[in-house]
């Protein structure tokens, strides 16, 4: 009995793999002296194996619980940035209805270009200045990104509603009386 072989290469997995002691290990697979196969798992170096398994474990499931969140955050991103986009294509059909137009906001409309440029990466907040010319935005940067589609309804909008249009909506900002150029 004492020569007995044993299949030391399932005995090393279970061990490593799992955290069951050597007597345990020796117990369960019907093996008397748990100092032989305690004298194989010091010679062959089992107890650096299973730390590195335990390791290597680990890792790959902090790998996969951050990819679960990255995904999680893009589709997040992808929706928010769905919904926007549509939020402008309303706003837009609101402002050029005829009859009865949607009463839109500045603070609406800054909200939401707020967002589009946290979602997008840009700045959305920006340090002021006295001087008009270097505070006014730069909507170059801020459409830049945008979808052609969304470019082409607000250059209609534009067109539409431009320079020697009247206003736009029933908004704060109000235009005076022969303050604008015929």
């Amino acid at each position: 009995m004492g020569n007995r072989k044993h299949d030391y290469s399932t005995l090393r997995l279970e061990y490593i793999q799992t955290d069951i002691s050597i007597r345990a290990l020796a117990e369960k697979h019907g093996i008397r002296s748990w100092s032989t196969v305690n004298a194989v798992k010091k010679a062959e170096g089992w107890d650096d194996q299973r730390a590195e398994f335990k390791a290597k474990h680990q890792e790959s499931q902090i790998e996969a619980l951050v990819t679960q969140r990255m995904e999680t955050v893009a589709t997040i991103h992808h929706e928010l940035l769905v919904a926007i986009r549509a939020a402008v294509h309303r706003y837009v059909d609101d402002v050029q209805r005829k009859e009865d137009p949607q009463s839109v906001s500045a603070r609406d409309l800054i909200g939401l270009m707020q967002q589009f440029l946290l979602l997008t990466g840009q700045a959305t907040a920006r340090s002021e200045n006295r001087s008009i010319v270097d505070a006014a935005p730069d909507f170059a940067a801020i459409l830049r990104d945008a979808p052609p589609d969304l470019l082409r309804e607000l250059a209609e909008v534009a067109r539409n509603n431009g320079a020697g249009a009247g206003p736009v909506g029933r908004g704060p900002l109000i235009v005076l009386e022969g303050t604008r150029s015929a």
